[in-house]
């Protein structure tokens, strides 16, 4: 017993000796600094929003996620969203976790992972620590991280993980080490797989990290290694039965038919991915868009460091070369999808769908920035290191005055939507059915059953009368409530119109009600109730531009 215990004490003293030498790094000690500054920012940005009012996209996770827990919520997650992320949402619901708790532990905690693992990662694939540092405090800084972290969105969650299978790759693969100090390195493939697989369950447009990896290996190995390596094989086998798994169980639409949604070949091919990189380090003024100019200074080095080495890339086992080959590859790869496949014609999308390239890109800005460093340093040291500072930390400032704006601004979005959802669930009952044009974030508040008019109807579109709509709502005597929403497109006519002036909104209608409300003049004639034969909508409340009604039967 006294043995063991000595032999623990010894561990212990040597884990801590560890520490102290890691800390007495003073690069490791910024990281700290950094580490801590991104901590005190999502603190802060979530404090903001922790009871911010959700977007569509985020409640047809969150609705399903109550189906799935056991709520009074029949919402099936669409076909576009299909994920695993509410299946984790659902058993944080379960064991009684808040919507904020839950957000917290599924966006800002792997908010903050992203950060460390950013630079322990970028330490693999580089010998320059001051690379990994310039990357992670970019990490740290960058808006489209800051304000998805504040939302339940996947982006942040499927990154981490993303992220991390690159590290097990490097670690275990490329350097030959240990896997976080325990695994074996040959057991690297096959993890790599398991995460790449895993990834993609959260997002399914992030089985790009497996081309990331399909391309290095072919391009930096011997494909006659590639077949004699058994844990290929055992990693091909980890694939098949994890996708078939996550393929069966876990979504609710095939791949195919999703892919279909997206894919549009007959498209012409257009260049507008690569705005992804205006939208991510363009802001205005020159000062404000340095990130961009050094982002492009870095690609300029990474292609002429590779094109140094061809022919000897499969001879290179160290070294920042092969760090260049990967960071390219993320970064062509993924624009190639979007370019080739998507071919989005008038816009490139989401910053937050190029999320898998941002690591090359900071990469990138690191390296564009460092190159210039470098040639100052010949001549003072001093002044280069200002310069280095100076440079990453007014691109970091505009990224947080970018993520500022954005976060503050939309925070309030859809409150309306949200007080009157609550509203009704408190003044209902169970079998009560809302006819509301939003469904999901409805049925999430509310705990209702929701329908669109055009399903109460039972057609596709808006080719429908208020009449038949009318005859619906007799023939279905749980439909208690009606939503008209202003701030949600897709209302038949009749059920709401806007009219604009100079490109303005100058009034809202809500034609069945009889109700205008003029903008332009002030003058408001907003109805109470009104009666169609038995049946009387009669207003309830105004949530913001939510106008609520009860529908009452003679």
């Amino acid at each position: 017993m006294e043995e063991s215990q000595e032999i623990v004490g010894k561990r212990v003293e040597k884990r801590k000796k560890k520490i102290k030498n890691w800390l007495k790094n003073p690069y490791n000690l910024i990281f700290i600094g950094i580490l801590i500054f991104a901590i005190i920012i999502r603190l802060y940005y979530f404090t903001l929003t922790s009871n911010q009012p959700i977007w569509w996209d985020e409640a047809d996770y969150l609705a399903y996620a109550k189906n799935l827990a056991g709520f009074n919520s029949d919402w099936i997650v669409t076909p576009q969203h299909n994920s695993i992320f509410p299946f984790i949402i659902s058993l944080f619901f379960l064991f009684g976790f808040s919507e904020a708790a839950t957000k917290f532990m599924l966006e800002i905690v792997p908010s903050i992972l992203l950060v460390i693992l950013t630079y322990f990662l970028v330490n693999l694939l580089y010998s320059d620590k001051r690379i990994a540092l310039i990357s992670s405090f970019l990490m740290a800084t960058f808006w489209v991280v800051l304000f998805n972290s504040m939302r339940f969105h996947l982006g942040v969650p499927g990154l981490l993980v993303g992220l991390l299978a690159i590290y097990v790759f490097w670690q275990g693969y490329e350097r030959k080490e240990k896997i976080f100090g325990k695994i074996d390195p040959k057991w690297a493939v096959p993890i790599t797989i398991f995460l790449v697989v895993l990834t993609y369950t959260i997002r399914r447009g992030y089985f790009l990290f497996g081309f990331f990896f399909l391309f290095y290996v072919l391009s930096t190995r011997n494909w006659k290694d590639i077949i004699k390596d058994k844990y290929n094989w055992i990693g091909l086998g980890v694939f098949a039965v994890f996708f078939f798994i996550v393929e069966k169980f876990i979504f609710t639409s095939k791949i195919g038919g999703v892919a279909a949604t997206y894919i549009n070949t007959k498209n012409p091919i257009t260049l507008l991915p690569f705005d992804v990189f205006k939208s991510y380090f363009i802001f205005g003024s020159f000062l404000s868009n340095l990130l961009f100019y050094l982002f492009w200074i870095g690609v300029a080095v990474l292609i002429f460091s590779v094109f140094l080495s061809f022919g000897h890339i499969r001879k290179i086992q160290r070294g920042k070369v092969r760090g260049d080959i990967f960071m390219l590859i993320t970064i062509i790869i993924t624009l190639a999808y979007f370019i080739f496949f998507l071919r989005a014609q008038n816009s490139f999308g989401e910053p937050r769908w190029y999320l898998p390239l941002v690591l090359g890109a900071f990469i990138c800005i690191s390296r564009g920035t460092l190159v210039i460093g470098n040639y100052i340093k010949k001549y003072n040291k001093v002044i280069a290191v200002i310069l280095i500072i100076t440079l990453i930390g007014v691109g970091g400032y505009s990224q947080i005055q970018q993520a500022d704006s954005i976060i503050k601004n939309r925070a309030g979005s859809f409150e309306g939507l949200r007080e009157a959802s609550l509203y009704v669930k408190g003044i209902s009952t169970e079998d009560d059915i809302i006819i509301s044009q939003p469904v999901p974030q409805t049925i999430y508040y509310s705990e209702r059953k929701v329908l669109q008019p055009e399903q109460l109807v039972g057609v596709e579109g808006k080719d429908y009368t208020f009449e038949e709509f009318l005859e619906k709502v007799r023939e279905n005597t749980d439909v208690k409530y009606i939503f008209v929403s202003f701030s949600e497109p897709g209302h038949p006519e009749w059920m709401k119109q806007i009219r604009y002036q100079n490109g303005q909104i100058s009034a809202w209608e809500i034609p069945f009600m009889d109700t205008k409300i003029d903008f332009s003049t002030g003058q408001q004639d907003i109805k109470q109730s009104k009666t169609y034969e038995d049946i009387t909508f009669t207003l309830l409340n105004v949530k913001q531009d939510v106008f609520i009604y009860e529908i009452i039967r003679s």
